[in-house]
C-alpha cells in the first residue's frame, strides 16, 4: 500500500511526496520486524488466481511458515506378487502325479505347472495431513493374480495337462503416511497400516485332454466368506514434486494377509461326452506321499474327509501375502 500511495503522491506533489516516502520506509521496516502482523510471503501456487487472497481455502492451513494442503489423493497401480502357497499345493495335482510316473521310468513330459504368483494391483488413498510430514488415510484397492499351466505327458498315449488359477480381493485400508524431505522436490515416503479384505474370490480349473474330442475338466469357484479377513501392510518409496499440487511417486509395499478357508465352494466336473456333475461343500487340502513324491490335491466335502494312511487332511489358507511394486500420482487438494 505504501508503494501505491507514494507513486500517486509523486505524480501529484513531487518533492513533498518523496520526503513523506522517505519517512515511511523506516516505519514499514520496523513493522515488518516487530511482533505484530507480518507480511505474507508470496505463494507461487496462486500466481494466476486473482481470487486466491480474497477467499481462503478450507483445505489449506499453515504449519509454521509453510503452507501445506491438508488433503491429498494418491492414485497408483503396478505389479502384484502373492505367495498363495496352499492354492498352488492343491492346483498342481496332475503335474505332481506325472512327476511321480516319470520318476518310476514311465513316459516323458514337457511343460509343467506354473505357480500362481504374479498379477496386478491398483487403488486410491485419501490422506489427511496432521502435520506437513505426518498424515492418516483411508483407501481402497484391488489385487489380483492368475496363472495358466500347460504340460504334456507322453507314454503309451499323449495326454495334455491343464490348470488355471485366479485369486483376487478388494482391500479397504487404514494407514499412517510419513514424508521425509530429501531436497526441495524429492521426499522419502513411508506408510503402514491394516486392511480389511472384501470380496475374496478364488477360481480354479484342472483338466486332462486325451485328444481334441476326449477330455475331462474339474472347476471350482469360492467366494462365500464369514468372519473378518484382516491383513497388514507397509511401504517405502520416493516422491518427486512436479508442482506444489502434484507429485509423482514410486514405492514398494509388503503385505501380510493369510486368510482362512471359504465357508462354501462349488465344484463342477465336465466331460467331453456332455455329462457333468456339481457338488458343494467345504474345501480341503489332502497331502500324501507316493514313493518319495509329495502329491497334493483339493477335495470338496460336506464333512472333513477321513485320510488314508500316510495322508494328511487340513483346510487350506488363502495367502495374499506378498509385495507390490507400484507407481502413481499424488494430488494435493
Amino acid at each position: 500500500m505504501h508503494a501505491k500511495f507514494s507513486k500517486s503522491g509523486f505524480l501529484a506533489v513531487g518533492f513533498l511526496a518523496a520526503c513523506l516516502l522517505a519517512g515511511a520506509v523506516p516505519v514499514a521496516a520496523a513493522a515488518a520486524g516487530g511482533e505484530g502482523d507480518r507480511p505474507v510471503p508470496p505463494n507461487h501456487g496462486f500466481l494466476f488466481d486473482k481470487d486466491a487472497y480474497a477467499i481462503p481455502s478450507s483445505q489449506v492451513e499453515t504449519f509454521g511458515s509453510q503452507t501445506v494442503s491438508k488433503l491429498s489423493l494418491r492414485l497408483y497401480g503396478g505389479y502384484n506378487h502373492m505367495l498363495a502357497g496352499d492354492v498352488n499345493e492343491g492346483s498342481d495335482y496332475y503335474f505332481e502325479l506325472v512327476e511321480a510316473y516319470i520318476a518310476e521310468g514311465s513316459g516323458t513330459a514337457t511343460g509343467g505347472y506354473k505357480p500362481l504368483h504374479g498379477g496386478y494391483a491398483f487403488g486410491a488413498d485419501l490422506v489427511y495431513q496432521l502435520t506437513p510430514s505426518f498424515g492418516i488415510g483411508i483407501g481402497a484397492g484391488f489385487v489380483r493374480s492368475s496363472a495358466k499351466s500347460l504340460g504334456t505327458f507322453a507314454d503309451e498315449e499323449t495326454v495334455d495337462l491343464l490348470a488355471e488359477t485366479n485369486l483376487s480381493a478388494v482391500p479397504i485400508r487404514l494407514g499412517l503416511f510419513l514424508d521425509f524431505p530429501l531436497s526441495g522436490k524429492l521426499a522419502l515416503t513411508a506408510n503402514a497400516g491394516a486392511a480389511y479384505y472384501l470380496g475374496l474370490k478364488f477360481t480354479g480349473m484342472q483338466g486332462v485332454e486325451f485328444s481334441a474330442t476326449e477330455w475331462m475338466r474339474m472347476s471350482l469357484e469360492a467366494s462365500e466368506r464369514s468372519g473378518a479377513d484382516i491383513g497388514f501392510h507397509g511401504g517405502l518409496g520416493l516422491e518427486y514434486k512436479l508442482s506444489p499440487k502434484l507429485g509423482l511417486f514410486v514405492e514398494g509395499v509388503g503385505r501380510y494377509a493369510k486368510l482362512k478357508n471359504f465357508e462354501t465352494v462349488t465344484g463342477t466336473q465336465e466331460y467331453s461326452d456332455g455329462s457333468s456333475d456339481t457338488t458343494a461343500g467345504k474345501l480341503y487340502l489332502l497331502i500324501g506321499n507316493t514313493k518319495g513324491f509329495e502329491i497334493s490335491m483339493f477335495e470338496i466335502s460336506e464333512t472333513e474327509p477321513t485320510p488314508d494312511p500316510g495322508t494328511t487332511v487340513r483346510e487350506p489358507k488363502f495367502d495374499l501375502s506378498g509385495f507390490s511394486l507400484q507407481a502413481g500420482i499424488r494430488i494435493r487438494l
